[in-house]
């Protein structure tokens, strides 16, 4: 046990922490102290992994504290995330599910405001983490994937594409900076879907031409509600209007050709396309991974649509 010297009137540099924070299996993100005489004393350094024994151990003692500087740390939210997934780096599926979560802590603040508020800040502390996470396990996408939720819905889908586009992004040896950027553009290139009726896009029947117009609006909507929430970044809000155009001219919502599509475009129609493939939807089934990409490389229709060097790149990652 590592033993900290404080004063007589200590009890202010400390607070009692409560048991039900932590759970078996999960791993501390500080440490935890017992009070012994007039010393405090760490039980559990921060980095450890919660066992049966260790949760016992602290569940008989009278009482534990921890750094009061550490209070926020206990709640999982977006400024706390970095350290929640520095401990848990090397365990995948933890890893994912603190993504996961705090992703949809952002998505669900934005679709409940009414004036369309996004927390960029935010946002951008998760793109940070899942950067961090790509540099640190060269195989991210791959280890990741099996542990996917493969239900759609906006936040999932979000995440799933920033994963694919700031893998991509790095394979292309994009800077740090510019990674963040694209990650950004990936969690915000579906936002205008919250402006489109709910029921055209869970539709199980064919859309009618008036709900495809309506669904083509999206990427204007995303661009609208990007700028009001301050994003003037011209590559973030080109990806966000053309990340449905094709290189043979066959995209919306203004039929450019490849000469006209700008890199972060290039890139999001094609982690768009495969997490949407990979994705069980109302009116089709999922495909794998290795399908996904297999009609994205040879169908005769979807072969012209894509960057070829891009495509091959993230079958590569996957391999």
């Amino acid at each position: 046990m590592k033993i900290v010297k404080t004063k007589l009137d200590s009890t202010g540099l400390y607070n009692l922490f409560d048991m039900k924070c932590i759970e078996i299996s999960n791993t501390t993100i500080f440490d935890i102290f017992i009070k012994k005489d007039k010393d405090y004393v760490i039980i559990i350094e921060a980095g450890t992994k919660i066992t049966q024994v260790l949760y016992d151990k602290l569940n008989k003692q009278e009482a534990l504290y921890i750094d009061k500087r550490d209070v926020t740390k206990q709640v999982l939210s977006p400024k706390t995330l970095k350290y929640h997934i520095k401990f848990n780096q090397d365990n995948v599926e933890k890893r994912l599910n603190i993504l996961y979560d705090v992703n949809t802590q952002i998505f669900e603040k934005y679709l409940n405001n009414k004036d369309n508020k996004i927390d960029i800040k935010d946002m951008e502390l998760l793109i940070n983490s899942v950067i961090y996470l790509i540099n640190y396990d060269n195989d991210f996408v791959k280890n990741t994937m099996p542990y996917f939720t493969n239900k759609y819905n906006l936040a999932k889908h979000s995440l799933h594409v920033s994963f694919y586009a700031v893998k991509l992004g790095h394979l292309l040896n994009y800077s740090d900076n510019q990674l963040a950027l694209l990650g950004l553009s990936s969690l915000l290139h579906d936002i205008g879907y919250k402006k489109i009726d709910q029921s055209i896009l869970n539709k199980e029947d064919k859309h009618t031409d008036d709900d495809t117009k309506q669904i083509f609006n999206h990427c204007r909507y995303s661009v609208e509600i990007a700028k009001q929430n301050g994003i003037n970044d011209t590559n973030i809000l080109d990806a966000l209007m053309h990340h449905h155009e094709r290189y043979d001219g066959s995209g919306y919502p203004h039929g450019l050709r490849q000469k006209d599509m700008s890199d972060f475009a290039s890139i999001l129609s094609i982690c768009d396309v495969f997490d949407a493939l990979t994705n069980h939807r109302p009116h089709r089934q999922e495909h794998s991974s290795f399908e996904a990409l297999k009609l994205m490389l040879q169908d005769s229709v979807m072969l012209n649509q894509f960057n070829q060097k891009y495509l091959h790149l993230a079958l590569k990652s996957l391999q």
